[in-house]
């Protein structure tokens, strides 16, 4: 089950996650002194409104398209048509969304003054377009782009340092966190040209728009998903203030670096679960079930880890002034086992079974139902309260999957025949 290829994809992910971590902790501190309160929260409100437009054009493709890649990947024209028709549809996306953000600067004035930044930053959505990550992790090839990645983030350090001086230098930051991105574009094309993956294959309207219909309900999902992570801390802020938000978003990035611990994980088997389930469901099962037993053991793990020591680390990393911190931790100290079922019964079962509607639509009632709870939980109990709401959410999205799950009568928790399936 765990061969080599599955255990290097998981080391670059890991190591992709790792850098994604730890090099932001290294800028922060400087560029928070550097650029003064005001001009960081400017390079994030840039950050933050770019982040919108990259969630479209990855569009449902990093789900959608990976799985062509692994059931297709025998097949050179195939792969190769299925490559350039979602090159073009991002191509298409980033430029539709440059021409959004201009028509943003005109209605908006607080868009227009920051629209130099903006346009540095939005450098990381062509490069989002171009980079096709999902082609390396359905074809199992993460390894190489990987390492290189992580070089291009490390040596966009020393000119942060050396450069971005004063809160007259945002648009640079914005410039320079962009570029690792860009430049990966290339070294990519390089490898996918020497490794003769594909070849030429003129875009079709038609193939486009199958494209973008084979990952309308996974861009939905992902939208859905945004909704009631990104509205939790928006919300938080109107309701309870400055104050709980720090509180709770000190929290979450524990949470997320613990997260980051078994994603790669999950996201390795993906490809090799499709691969399978194209050819032989019995097999593609089994790999199911024995990456629930890994991923169950090790969540549980991490949750409890969570539990114990959220107090002493959040003491060390933030003081004694976040000491809520840990409450909000713990409260969430759950999500990691709790998410990881619902990846499986979700991502690994009903998208490699090919319901993506239904996928999409769970995760869509779920967003709304979150947003329904978390208002009088903000209310009321401030950061804990949107730590619980986060918990209530995450918990009824699994409970749906597995229903779903069960009603289908996918026999993910039982051994049976070739011919039972």
């Amino acid at each position: 089950m765990l061969d080599k290829t599955i255990v290097k994809n998981i080391s670059s992910l890991f190591s992709i996650r790792v850098a994604g971590y730890i090099i932001p902790l290294i800028t922060l501190p400087y560029l928070v002194r550097v650029l003064e309160p005001i001009g960081y929260g400017k390079l994030g409100f840039c950050l933050a409104i770019i982040q919108y437009f990259i969630i479209a054009v990855n569009y449902g493709f990093d789900l959608s398209a990976t799985q062509k890649i692994a059931q297709s990947n025998d097949d050179k024209l195939k792969l190769s048509l299925i490559f350039w028709n979602v090159i073009a549809v991002r191509v298409l996306i980033s430029l539709a969304g440059l021409i959004l953000l201009f028509l943003l600067s005109i209605i908006f004035e607080n868009i227009a003054s920051l629209l130099p930044t903006l346009l540095c930053a939005y450098v990381a959505v062509f490069a989002a377009a171009l980079f096709p990550q999902w082609l390396f992790q359905g074809k199992e090839q993460l390894g190489t782009i990987s390492i290189i990645r992580i070089v291009l983030q490390v040596i966009q350090l020393p000119f942060l340092f050396l450069y971005v001086k004063s809160t007259e230098d945002i648009w640079l930051a914005a410039l320079l966190s962009s570029m690792p991105s860009l430049i990966i574009v290339a070294f990519s094309v390089c490898l996918i040209g020497k490794r003769h993956w594909i070849t030429w294959g003129r875009p079709s309207l038609g193939g486009m728009k199958k494209e973008l219909q084979d990952g309308w309900y996974l861009f939905l999902s992902t939208a859905a998903i945004g909704l009631y992570t990104t509205s939790t801390t928006v919300i938080l802020g109107i309701i309870a203030g400055p104050v709980s938000v720090a509180i709770y978003i000190s929290a979450n990035k524990l949470l997320q670096a613990a997260q980051g611990i078994y994603s790669p994980i999950s996201a390795s088997f993906y490809p090799r679960i499709n691969n399978l389930m194209s050819k032989n469901k019995t097999e593609a099962l089994e790999m199911i079930r024995y990456l629930m037993k890994v991923q169950t053991a090790i969540t549980f793990g991490i949750s409890i880890c969570l539990f114990i020591f959220a107090p002493y680390v959040v003491n060390l990393l933030f003081g004694p002034e976040f000491e809520r911190s840990s409450s909000v931790l713990r409260i969430m100290s759950v999500l990691p086992i709790i998410i990881g079922l619902s990846n499986i019964f979700g991502v690994q079962v009903l998208l490699s079974y090919g319901y993506k509607k239904e996928f999409s639509t769970i995760l869509l009632i779920s967003g709304s139902i979150s947003l329904v709870t978390l208002i009088p939980l903000c209310y009321f109990y401030q950061s804990e309260g949107a730590a619980i709401s986060v918990v209530i959410t995450e918990f009824i999205v699994t409970a749906l999957m597995l229903k779903y799950v069960l009603s289908k009568k996918i026999p993910l928790f039982k051994r049976v025949m070739i011919n039972e399936i």
